[in-house]
């Protein structure tokens, strides 16, 4: 036969046992705030300084140039291009999503200058270090270029991966 207490029991040590099981590890210091010596909750930590482009909103995208001579090398679709030019000099801001380096790292911008008033642009990247742990977070990046047209006009610059539209500068 049962006793009528042994459920009852059961229960009280269950909630003894939750109970000083969420309470392990607090601790409590004179004058101060319970909880207040506990880390801030991840959206609310603190930022590293260096590091933009990287889980700040707002922040924009890293400014990145070039570093020639990356293994690996295959070309990249860009995502946004912005044009302006001065005389015959057209200055270009492309932007795209990648990964973190060495893992990811621009290694040259090839611009290929046609007669129909077309420009081709291709990104491309590649990596430092082949053996690199490669964390998998994106990053938005952008690289500015500039190069001489020979004619004044309406010249369209276009992404050769098609990421983006084409777009067009007035060089007068």
């Amino acid at each position: 036969m049962r006793h009528p207490l042994r459920p009852v029991l059961a229960v009280v040590v269950l909630a003894l046992l939750v109970g000083a099981c969420s309470s392990a590890g607090a601790t409590s210091v004179p004058g101060e705030q319970p909880g207040a010596s506990e880390q801030p909750a991840p959206s609310e930590a603190p930022v590293e300084p260096g590091e933009p482009g990287i889980g700040q909103p707002g922040a924009g995208p890293e400014l990145v140039d070039p570093s020639p001579g990356q293994q690996n090398v295959h070309p990249v679709a860009i995502e946004r291009l912005d044009a302006t030019a001065s005389g015959t000099v057209v200055s270009v801001d492309a932007t795209w999503t990648s990964g973190v380096d060495p893992c990811y790292v621009l290694d040259r911008v090839e611009v290929g200058i046609n007669d129909d008033q077309t420009v081709d642009v291709t990104l491309f990247e590649g990596t430092s270090d082949p053996d690199a742990i490669c964390v998998m977070m994106a990053v938005t990046k952008h690289t500015v270029f500039t190069f001489d047209v020979p004619t004044t006009g309406t010249w369209t610059i276009r992404d050769t991966q098609d990421g983006t539209a084409p777009v067009e500068v007035i060089v007068s």
